[in-house]
């Protein structure tokens, strides 16, 4: 029972949003650590044009972002644009947009819930291992 007599309720979790879903549907640490690097960048420094552009040709970049599955589009929901510069494509943050720490933080809790998620998977494979 809970205060005065009433029950707790237990109401489901919020449906995420397009761009919190976009996020969460990354499934590498790795690229979803640098996707929150890229936002963090632009979020602080929003002057900066070098924070503001990431050429997806990057051997680097090529091999966190461009072959992980929903990174690219967790990158155009959260307000990237995909472009094409000198014959290669290009993610770019457009003219008057800025990041937010808002968005940083929808980043982060996505970046936290995988964490858990394949900290939780590593434990249950460890368990089934032992039995």
């Amino acid at each position: 029972m809970g205060y005065g007599g009433y029950v707790s309720a237990k109401l489901p979790p919020p449906k995420p949003s397009d761009v919190e879903a976009a996020v969460q549907a990354v499934k590498s640490m790795d690229a979803v650590e640098m996707i929150h690097k890229l936002v963090y960048n632009c979020a602080v420094q929003p002057k900066e044009d070098k924070f503001r552009k990431v050429r997806l040709g990057n051997s680097k970049v090529k091999a966190v972002l461009g072959d992980t599955p929903g990174a690219v589009e967790a990158l155009t929901a959260l307000g990237w644009s995909l472009e094409e510069a000198d014959g290669e494509p290009v993610l770019v943050v457009p003219t008057g947009k800025f990041m937010t720490m808002q968005q940083v933080r929808v980043v982060e809790a996505a970046r936290d819930k995988l964490a858990k998620t394949l900290k939780d998977s590593h434990r249950d494979n460890t368990s089934s291992l032992l039995a």
